[in-house]
């Protein structure tokens, strides 16, 4: 709720001045948990109509281009060669644009985007995301590019919510939970499937389960759902035929499929994270044509025959579920669809990877079928549509890493629960041997490479939330460029605690540095070369500096490349201009102590009520730690002047702050006499029981 509305409220007057009783804090507390189940509705209307309005973007898209509003494979097929070529192509010369000049998070699958402004922004996204992403992905998918439409939706979701949690002005806790709100709509109106929506947001998207995110998450899954079926319909997304098994041992196919899975997976996750390496950090060509070259693949492959795996592939996913497409189709698809969807998301491509990944799935179970059916017939009697379905779970599960999202949602789409063990089995047994092959899931290991690794929804990388300004000394040993080597020498003695000497020119400008290495090269014929050398000719000229504002991981970098004990610290405007310095020791003590607190901060959390507006673990008889977010009243004053020890009995151990404008997220921070309280801070105090727990009704 936003403050500036509110405070003139006689309840929000009372808890202001101190005169708060319990049911006034438990009626705020109430009003706040209703308002935020209004949200979670307003943010499932949006997803569930958000959803509709893609389908028909995409379905218009397609119409424009096929003159079909959902082209079969058999229409396709009869189109002139030339047209399956040029149409991918044309699609993705007109999405090119879109990311390049209007926003960058529009190109690729979404959901790591979304992963990250949770973990890392405070659930910060920007607004125009959604109108880039639902523009691009539809034209992409539209004109034959191979990716899904439930990125683009979680997505689009997403960030409505974060905008909406932005104007009313939310902390980053509740942000967060609205941005997961989002995506849980998406997931379940695209699928016509609320809990699987439900664990899509809590398992990916937030990385864990809380009561305090559940409960506006699920309402929010349901009410897209609503719409969804309201303007969709209600029918499952897929129907399969009548499954039973024949034996037990029909399990032991089902465990192959499962290692099956396992590796296509772990190619496919393989295949794309390379293919979007390559394409932004090896090809050195114009941004716009990035995206035409992948147009390009997956237009090849539709004219020499293959537009099954343009678009969604829904169809194709029909037919394979069916049993009637042929062992060597199945397998050719396969493989044609992990290249066709990299090259389609790699090359820059909007889309999602959860619709490819069911069709890999699909192809995969009907392939295993065979081979299944040919070495026991007695067995395997039936057509391959429960092996299809099996797969198609196995394969996202193997891929995100979330499994239980991916059994379910695979009940919701087919309606279907007469497959639940060989569904499970196969499931766990991709997920296990996925954790083995590779350590990241297709999401998050697209966030590695960018320096983001998350646990539990959380940035772990802790260097990346401490900044050089924390660190740095505002000594330093510097020298003049024209210094004679004996002096030098003498210079460098005199100062045993710097590693470094920088050497400054005629306007006291930072020129170079000289380190052990450099001096090392003359010290072995000083008598000789010191009428002719000065600091000049020794220094190396190629400084490394870093600003206060840059983060740890940044520096620990330099550190690595340069070999070096001691960086500069320069002025973001100046370059030239030295501020002091930082030592690789100092970055190792940050880097332990940042440590420590993350661990003391988790281990209390581990431990407290977390459905409560703040939440305590017991110490001894009477004494409690708590986490509480800080009261209105002292925001914008230090904890001098609140004093809280002695107004109030308990003793502040650790602030944890997160910043949305800052990409290093949120850190605990140890506190202070000056550091001041910001709105959406978290105190972990300690303290007699009666007394934290008045301090938490302020």
């Amino acid at each position: 709720m936003n403050w500036s509305t509110l405070r003139s409220h006689p309840i929000l007057q009372n808890i202001l001045y101190g005169k708060a009783n319990r049911d006034d804090l438990q009626d705020y507390a109430s009003r706040e948990y209703r308002s935020d189940l209004l949200i979670a509705v307003l943010v499932g209307l949006v997803g569930g109509y958000g959803t509709v309005l893609f389908r028909w973007a995409i379905h218009s898209v397609q119409w424009l281009s096929f003159h079909a509003f959902d082209p079969t494979i058999d229409y396709l097929l009869s189109l002139p060669w030339y047209w399956r070529f040029l149409l991918p192509v044309i699609g993705a010369a007109i999405t090119a644009p879109i990311y390049t000049k209007f926003a960058s998070e529009a190109k690729g699958h979404g959901v790591p985007e979304v992963m990250a402004a949770v973990a890392v922004k405070g659930g910060v996204i920007r607004p125009r995301v959604a109108a880039a992403k639902v523009i691009a992905s539809a034209i992409c998918i539209g004109t034959g590019g191979s990716a899904g439409s439930e990125g683009p939706i979680v997505q689009i979701g997403s960030t409505f919510a974060s905008t909406l949690g932005q104007l009313l002005k939310l902390n980053p806790r509740r942000l967060k939970t609205f941005v997961g709100c989002g995506a849980a709509a998406g997931i379940a109106a695209t699928f016509n499937a609320p809990v699987a929506g439900m664990l899509f947001a809590m398992e990916i998207i937030l990385g864990g389960f809380s009561i305090v995110h559940m409960s506006p998450i699920i309402i929010a899954s349901v009410i897209a759902t609503a719409v969804s079926r309201l303007h969709l319909g209600n029918e499952p997304a897929f129907k399969i035929p009548g499954y039973s098994m024949a034996s037990p041992l029909e399990l032991i196919h089902y465990a192959i499929l499962g290692v099956a899975a396992a590796f296509v997976a772990v190619g496919f996750t393989w295949i794309l994270h390379n293919t979007e390496h390559l394409f932004e950090h090896k090809l050195k060509i114009p941004e716009l044509t990035k995206p035409i070259l992948g147009g390009i693949f997956v237009g090849t492959l539709g004219a020499v025959g293959l537009p099954h795996v343009f678009g969604v592939g829904y169809d194709m996913i029909e037919l394979a579920l069916m049993g009637t497409l042929p062992l060597s189709m199945l397998a050719l698809l396969v493989v044609a669809k992990i290249i066709a969807t990299s090259a389609t998301i790699g090359s820059g491509g909007s889309g999602g990877i959860f619709a490819p990944s069911l069709f890999m799935g699909a192809m995969l179970g009907g392939v295993v079928w065979h081979g299944a059916h040919f070495m026991t017939p007695d067995i395997v009697v039936e057509n391959y549509g429960a092996y299809a379905l099996v797969g198609m779970a196995a394969v996202v599960a193997a891929t995100t890493r979330a499994p239980m999202q991916a059994i379910l949602i695979l009940f919701e789409l087919t309606g279907g629960y007469e497959v639940i063990l060989p569904l499970m089995l196969s499931s766990i047994i991709a997920v296990i041997v996925g954790n083995r092959l590779l350590k990241d899931s297709i999401y998050t290991i697209k966030l590695r490479a960018k320096g983001i690794v998350l646990h539990q929804g959380r940035e772990m990388n802790v260097l990346r939330e401490l900044k050089v300004s924390e660190v740095m000394r505002p000594e330093y040993h510097s020298v003049p460029f024209n210094m004679r080597l004996r002096p030098l020498l003498d210079s460098i003695s005199a100062s045993s605690k710097h590693q470094t000497i920088f050497v400054m020119d005629k306007y006291n400008k930072l020129k170079g540095y000289i380190s052990f290495h450099e001096i090392r090269s003359v010290l072995f014929d000083v008598e000789a070369l010191e009428p002719v050398l000065v600091a000049d000719d020794i220094a190396n000229l190629e400084v490394a500096g870093v600003t206060p504002n840059d983060d740890l991981d940044l520096v620990t970098r330099y550190y690595a490349r340069k070999n070096l004990d001691e960086l500069p610290v320069v002025d973001p405007n100046d370059p030239t201009k030295l501020l002091g310095t930082i030592y690789r020791g100092d970055v190792t003590e940050a880097y332990n102590t940042a440590l420590l607190k993350r661990d003391l901060m988790g281990s209390v959390s581990q431990s407290v009520l977390e459905s409560e507006r703040f939440s305590h673990a017991q110490l001894a008889p009477g004494y409690s730690m708590a986490e509480i977010e800080v009261p209105t009243r002292f925001t914008g004053k230090d904890l001098r002047t609140i004093d809280l020890r002695k107004k109030y009995g308990i003793t502040i151990i650790l602030v944890r702050r997160h910043s949305h404008h800052l990409e290093g997220g949120g850190s605990g921070i140890v506190p202070t006499p000056d550091l001041v309280l910001q709105n959406g801070d978290v105190l972990l105090v300690s303290g007699p029981h009666e007394d934290v727990e008045k301090f938490a009704g302020l």
